[in-house]
C-alpha cells in the first residue's frame, strides 16, 4: 500500500512540476527548440524529440546511444550496431554545438541562475533542476535519447552493477 501511495504521488509531482515548467518558459523553449528543428531540417526528427522534451522534462531522463548499448549488453538485448551514425552524431554535435547549441546552453545556465535567485518563491525550485538537465542535451543533442526516468535509472544502475564485476 506505501508504494502505491508513493508513485501516485510521485506522478502527482511531475504533472506538477511540468505544469510549472510549462508557465515558467517551457512553452518558449518548445518554440526555440522547434524553430532549430525546422533550420536544420534534415535532422528535425531528433531536435523536434528535444523540443517535445523541453515542453514536459520532469518525469523523463537522458542517456546516451553508448549507455544504452552497453544496458542492452549487459540485459542480453539485441543491440543495433550503429558505428556510422555514432561518427555522423559526433559531426552533427560539433556543428550544432558552434551554431545553436552554445546559445541554447547558455540560455538555460541563465534561466537556472534566475530561478535560483528567486528561490524564495518555492516554485521555481525545481526548474532549476529542470534547466540544468537540459544544458546537457542543449549542448550536444545528438546520440542521445530521452527515456522515462525509471529506465534511465535502471540503466545507470546496471551499468555501476557492471562495473563493480
Amino acid at each position: 500500500m506505501g508504494l502505491r501511495n508513493f508513485k501516485i504521488k510521485e506522478i502527482y509531482m511531475r504533472l506538477l512540476g511540468n505544469i510549472m515548467w510549462f508557465f515558467l518558459g517551457g512553452w518558449l523553449l518548445f518554440l526555440v527548440y522547434s524553430l532549430a528543428a525546422i533550420i536544420f531540417f534534415p535532422v528535425f526528427f531528433p531536435l523536434f524529440r528535444i523540443a517535445r522534451y523541453a515542453l514536459w522534462p520532469f518525469g523523463r531522463a537522458v542517456v546516451t546511444q553508448s549507455q544504452l548499448k552497453r544496458y542492452r549488453a549487459i540485459k542480453g538485448l539485441q543491440a543495433n550496431d550503429g558505428e556510422i551514425l555514432n561518427a555522423l552524431g559526433g559531426i552533427l554535435n560539433i556543428f550544432w554545438m558552434l551554431t545553436f547549441g552554445w546559445l541554447l546552453a547558455l540560455t538555460h545556465i541563465i534561466a537556472a541562475f534566475l530561478n535560483l535567485c528567486m528561490f524564495f518563491l518555492i516554485f521555481t525550485i525545481p526548474n532549476i533542476g529542470g534547466n540544468w538537465k537540459m544544458i546537457r542535451i542543449a549542448f550536444m543533442p545528438f546520440n542521445k535519447v530521452i527515456v522515462p526516468q525509471e529506465l534511465a535509472d535502471e540503466i545507470e544502475l546496471n551499468i555501476a552493477r557492471a562495473g563493480i564485476n
